[in-house]
């Protein structure tokens, strides 16, 4: 099982976006990562279980505040540029059956109360992408929810490259989960993978 810092950096072996993100291990290092990051940042553990269920500081906005975040972590963690935008699930698993597919839909917590997952086996081509986005609430995204945005295009390419990678790198079980959405872009800000 990676750690989150080599499940981020197996993503971008396969050019998929990820936000910055660097690894601290004591006070120092943590402060060094926040002033070169800037303002606001995140602050989670460094591991391959999901953090929410561990602790994450979300829009850590002063040394101060990023200090009593860190004391509250125990070990390495990693501090990243806050992003916000539309939360999107992307994940993998292995079927005795099936083989390996791939699974995509509306992400972040409520991700396993929503179930508003779409499926796949791979190998995956683009019109399978599609066909995933507009089988889930992502396609309302899309087609513009608010002030949210989606760019579907960077989206199918995401998907595909990811699916490149769950074949390639024998992986048993992955998560992207999120996958942010904003004006900016889609970057992947949290990935647990198992191979």
């Amino acid at each position: 099982m990676l750690n989150l810092m080599e499940s981020l950096e197996l993503l971008k072996k396969y050019e998929i976006p990820v936000v910055e993100t660097l690894v601290a291990s004591n006070e120092e290092e943590v402060m060094r990562a926040a002033e070169k990051i800037g303002y606001p940042v995140v602050i989670k553990p460094n591991v391959s279980e999901h953090k929410s269920e561990i602790g994450v500081f979300l829009d850590v906005k002063s040394d101060e505040e990023l200090l009593r975040c860190y004391r509250k972590l125990d070990g390495e963690v990693v501090v990243q540029k806050m992003i916000k935008g539309f939360e999107i699930f992307l994940g993998a698993k292995e079927d005795e059956f099936f083989g390996k597919y791939v699974a995509l839909g509306c992400g972040g917590t409520l991700v396993e109360l929503f179930e508003d997952v779409s499926f796949r086996v791979l190998p995956l081509e683009r019109r399978d992408v599609i066909e995933m986005i507009e089988e889930t609430k992502l396609s309302k995204v899309a087609r513009g929810f608010r002030n949210y945005k989606l760019d579907v295009n960077s989206l199918v390419e995401i998907v595909t490259k990811f699916s490149e990678l769950v074949e390639k790198e024998d992986v048993k079980e992955a998560d992207v989960n999120p996958l942010i959405a904003s004006e900016k872009g889609i970057v992947a800000v949290d990935a647990r993978i198992i191979l």
